[in-house]
């Protein structure tokens, strides 16, 4: 995405929540905290509105996967069993990820890169992960999603209505089959399943269910935003960030600084576990579910979201703190935006031209 384009995108964000503005668009998204505080989302030209689930479907997102006993392997579903022995093990060079396409048009006539066994080795370990997986952020992932919990509530029904074992397990097997497509429940259970393996000192078992975790997560967009950020910080204008990871916690630090938040400060953190600590009572956020129009437009029918932690300070950084605030990605993680929930101020990001780069 050109600077122009970021420029563009960013204004018409200023628009859409300036009240006082003739040209003042309606909001198409609220991001509410668990307050109720809410705060109008990043673009223009149609309503979204906030996913509303069952208490029984959130308790199923909450729920963790508990791994355990003698024999881990026999924990896990045999769907995603079978996609760890599907993979070759000698792909540990696959490093890209989807997010590795999203510049590539930026870049014209360059030399064709040679096709190195290495290279060729990666390709091929992710293409086998893509024919696996349902990219998560694309309506075909949300569609899936629809499904396992359609399936959850089918085996509950079936089970309190004393359906026969065989008719019981045979919807079971169907929820495992789509579960297995899935990239956010099998990192999940795989992680829970590599530590559980390393806690009982089962070095190779453990090395398995990593690299099956790491390939889930590479389908995964709130992994895949490493890297450079431009976003427009009020009236401090646009200011460049730089997202790294540190485990499942994604820190953004200011690569350029304004008179509140200096460079080389943390700006934001965003919590894009798939988990649910029960100890930090830290709960998933519902995606927020997009209008048909706006579906169109971003090409996705939901946007997920994140808690996180938000850096404010007053001019020459005084009074510095961290604030509640939420991380939504977009798509397939071509633009996300953060929002600082106490403030009622949200700022939207997009990649930076070649030229700032």
């Amino acid at each position: 995405m050109t600077i122009s384009k970021t420029l563009l995108l960013a204004s018409l964000l200023w628009i859409a929540i300036l009240p006082s503005s003739p040209f003042t668009l309606s909001p198409i998204a609220q991001v509410r905290s668990s307050s109720s505080t809410t705060l109008n989302a990043a673009s223009s030209d149609d309503n979204y509105r906030s996913s509303s689930t069952s208490q029984q479907q959130q308790k199923q997102t909450q729920e963790q996967t508990t791994l355990g006993g003698d024999d881990i392997k026999n924990d896990l579903p045999t769907e995603i069993s079978n996609n760890i022995h599907q993979h070759t093990t000698n792909d540990n060079d696959a490093t890209s990820s989807p997010s590795d396409t999203l510049r590539s048009s930026e870049f014209t006539n360059l030399e064709p890169l040679l096709q190195t066994p290495t290279r060729t080795s990666r390709l091929t370990s992710e293409a086998r992960t893509s024919s696996i997986y349902t990219p998560a952020g694309t309506d075909a992932f949300w569609s899936l999603r629809d499904e396992i919990t359609q399936l959850e509530q089918d085996v509950t029904a079936a089970k309190s209505a004393g359906i026969s074992a065989e008719g019981t397990n045979a919807v079971e097997a169907m929820l495992r089959r789509a579960q297995a497509k899935d990239p956010e429940h099998v990192y999940r259970v795989t992680t829970g399943a590599a530590e559980v393996a390393e806690r009982m000192g089962r070095e190779e078992e453990g090395k398995r269910y990593r690299e099956e975790s790491e390939r889930a997560k590479r389908m995964l967009p709130q992994f895949n935003l490493e890297g450079l950020w431009v976003g427009k910080y009020g009236n401090h204008g646009f200011e460049m960030i730089n997202v790294t990871y540190s485990g499942d916690k994604l820190i953004a630090y200011k690569v350029t600084g304004d008179k509140n938040i200096p460079r080389g400060q943390v700006t934001f953190t965003a919590d894009v576990s798939p988990k649910f600590d029960e100890i930090k009572r830290i709960k998933k956020l519902d995606p927020i579910v997009l209008s048909e129009a706006s579906a169109k437009k971003w090409g996705t029918k939901r946007l997920p979201r994140f808690p996180g932690e938000g850096h404010a300070a007053e001019p020459g950084f005084a009074n510095s703190q961290f604030m509640e605030g939420q991380l939504v990605v977009i798509g397939g993680g071509d633009y996300f935006s953060f929002a600082w929930i106490p403030l009622e101020h949200q700022i939207f990001f997009g990649r930076p031209s070649p030229e700032l780069t």
